[in-house]
């Protein structure tokens, strides 16, 4: 029998001990789950289409998002509770980094208690900071989380972009690519201040390696433009000057647009990109969001030679 003091020792001891960080996380996984007082749990991560839960390990089987109660528990982020086959009750808890779906853990006890309720989310916050923390470096999370083999351009581009979700309590963005393992020179770009959510969509010419270096370029750019304070005017003749410098014959479309969180104004740039759509109230505003475009960034030094 596990009481709350012992349980709560346990995990401290985890926590404290310096070996702890160096464990690969199916081991973690394990040990974290019996420092807390839990009988057992599995990991599921999500696949880069968010259409699979893939198991952390090979002790369970991947379970499909849009008709499992683990995809209800990874849809809705809310908990969800059902008999085991194997006897005793399976509870699912949502994997979050922040405002970003990263699975679901299941958590197997044979009664859910309010104590192993609590100490499920516990596991589940604990773990969701784990894989934050070692995504970026475990190849082993890069192979569980694909179906397909990546292409060069998607591989070379993935390694630049930011987490899929990211927000507050006030405001998400969120973004996904299709075709997943094709991607040329499409990529995505957001990121949050105290008072602006910043947001870009860029395209290069081409589908090969060449679009993929443009936009790696162009996103380079623009986060230093951005970090500097530079103002959407000024982040659209960044990406043209750096364009112009390392990639003269490449061009690059895009849509840069900052949120201001206080007022709720958008404020956008359309660089030869079809224009944004804007969705309110689940309902489409056709044409709300339609200017004339400005050219596409890295053009003009095209036009100029």
């Amino acid at each position: 029998m596990t009481t709350a003091e012992t349980g709560d020792g346990r995990l401290e001891e985890f926590l404290a001990d310096p070996e702890s960080s160096a464990l690969d996380l199916a081991t973690a996984v394990a040990r974290c789950t019996k420092a807390v007082g839990i009988q057992h749990s599995v990991v599921y991560l999500a696949d880069i289409q968010q259409r699979r839960l893939v198991p952390l390990t090979d002790v369970a089987s991947p379970l499909p998002v849009d008709d499992s109660l683990a995809g209800w528990t990874y849809r809705t982020q809310s908990l969800r509770v059902e008999e085991s086959e194997s006897g005793g009750m399976t509870a699912w808890f949502p994997l979050l980094d922040g405002a970003e779906r990263l699975g679901v853990l299941s958590v197997h006890s044979p009664a859910l208690t309010p104590a192993v309720l609590r100490r499920g989310r516990a596991l589940a916050t604990l773990l969701a900071m784990m894989i934050t923390s070692k995504r970026a470096y475990k190849d082993s999370f890069v192979r569980r989380t694909r179906t397909e083999p990546m292409r060069l351009p998607a591989e070379m581009l993935r390694a630049f972009l930011p987490p899929r979700t990211i927000g507050t309590a006030h405001v998400v963005s969120t973004a996904v690519l299709e075709p997943a393992y094709e991607i040329g020179g499409d990529a995505f770009d957001h990121s949050l201040t105290e008072t602006t959510l910043h947001a870009a969509v860029l395209d290069a010419m081409g589908h090969d390696l060449a679009s993929g270096l443009t936009t790696a370029v162009s996103l380079a750019a623009c986060r230093n433009a951005r970090r500097t304070g530079a103002d959407l005017p000024e982040l659209v003749e960044c990406v043209d000057d750096a364009l112009a410098h390392w990639l003269p014959d490449q061009f690059c479309t895009g849509v840069l647009a900052q949120l201001d969180l206080a007022s709720g104004m958008l404020r956008w740039c359309n660089c030869g990109h079809p224009p944004p759509l804007l969705i309110r109230d689940q309902r489409l505003h056709v044409d709300a969001m339609r200017r004339e475009p400005d050219p596409p960034m890295g053009l003009p030094s095209l036009l100029a030679g």
